[in-house]
């Protein structure tokens, strides 16, 4: 019989030492799946912060700004109600340099106080013309698509009774300020969203899976933008552009399909009070049903001469995909984030 000595549990005092079969009992805090996620509700939580700071900036800088002017002495024209009292071309100045300092502001701070690799952050591999050309024609051609539900968000929240219109850009009135209006929507927007949220953004999540780094990052940037109308459209593209950025590792071929996306849309407006009805509705359609049909062939192009694109690689997870969002999503700087994108849509529904 054995003695009462002889019935040690493991890991107690004399009991099972190196050699016994049974491995000793580890916390669960300390094990890699935990540690994998708090990695990710880390992560998360600073881009959440850092989007929520973005929106804060520009709300700051605006009314310090308009508060710098009035100081000053500027003459504000109570009749020019849709810019704010300025002229065009002081508004579209105003609002890009806030825009660039807002949004590269806080993710250049993540780059910095983070100590992230900028090759790794902001890649820009060769991929070769005709590809990248290729690329672009199926962005931008998907982008169109992409209206489709879009339109149909909107046409649902019009039934219900909400507003489903987004504001209107202020009309140029002179050469300058439309050349400012180019630069303020089909240029600076592009290049500092695409540098925020498929450099700094999607690079961080990237580490715990490419399609969960697409998808966080196709999120945060529909939420980015405020409101349940663009919602749809800005997720879906999110997802293409997310897609794209994961495939190529070139963040120019995302930052020109996003900039040919929002210049189509800036050309239409502008010659919206130009052109007939007639002449608007065929350019319009010639336009949306021959880049889609571009983007499909392009598409089709890209998967018969560069399948490695279109492969899809086994990516070994620690963890499973509902843990890794579940982590992704219930952090403070995403929560805060959240409600400031509901906060905003419910203004914008109501307006």
């Amino acid at each position: 019989m054995l003695s009462m000595n002889e019935y040690q549990m493991p890991n107690s005092p004399g009991g099972w030492g190196q050699n016994s079969p049974f491995p000793p009992q580890v916390p669960y805090w300390e094990t890699p799946e935990w540690k994998c996620k708090k990695q990710i509700r880390h992560v998360s939580n600073v881009m959440g912060w850092s989007c929520f700071a973005v929106q804060v900036l520009m709300l700051a800088l605006s009314f310090l700004s308009t508060q710098i002017l009035l100081m000053i002495g500027y003459p504000f024209n109570r009749n020019l109600l849709n810019s704010g009292g300025m002229s065009s071309e002081m508004y579209y100045l105003l609002v890009s340099v806030v825009y660039i300092i807002s949004v590269a502001g806080p993710f250049l701070l993540c780059v910095a106080f983070m100590k992230l690799p900028l090759a790794e952050t902001f890649p820009f591999e060769k991929v070769g013309f005709s590809t990248s050309v290729l690329f672009v024609l199926f962005g931008v051609g998907a982008c169109m698509l992409s209206n489709i539900p879009g339109n149909i968000v909107a046409i649902i929240l019009e039934e219900m009774g909400f507003n489903a219109t987004l504001p209107e850009s202020v009309p140029t009135d002179s050469v300058f300020s439309t050349i400012l209006c180019i630069i303020e929507i089909a240029v600076i927007p592009p290049l500092v969203e695409e540098l925020a949220f498929r450099g700094v953004i999607l690079s961080q999540l990237r580490k715990y899976g490419k399609g969960f780094a697409v998808f966080g990052s196709a999120l945060l940037f529909a939420f980015y933008h405020g409101n349940f109308i663009q919602f749809t459209f800005t997720f879906i593209v999110g997802l293409l552009l997310g897609f794209i950025m994961v495939q190529t590792n070139n963040l120019w071929i995302t930052i020109v399909i996003h900039a040919l996306n929002n210049g189509l849309s800036l050309f239409f407006d502008m010659i919206s009070d130009v052109v007939s009805s007639e002449v608007y509705d065929m350019l319009n359609n010639f336009l949306f049903f021959g880049l889609i049909l571009l983007g499909i062939f392009s598409l089709v192009v890209l998967m018969l001469r560069k399948r490695e694109y279109f492969q899809r690689r086994y990516e070994p997870m620690l963890l499973s995909a509902s843990a890794r969002v579940s982590a992704f999503v219930f952090n403070p700087g995403f929560i805060a984030f959240l409600v400031a994108f509901l906060g905003s849509s419910l203004e914008s529904l109501i307006g």
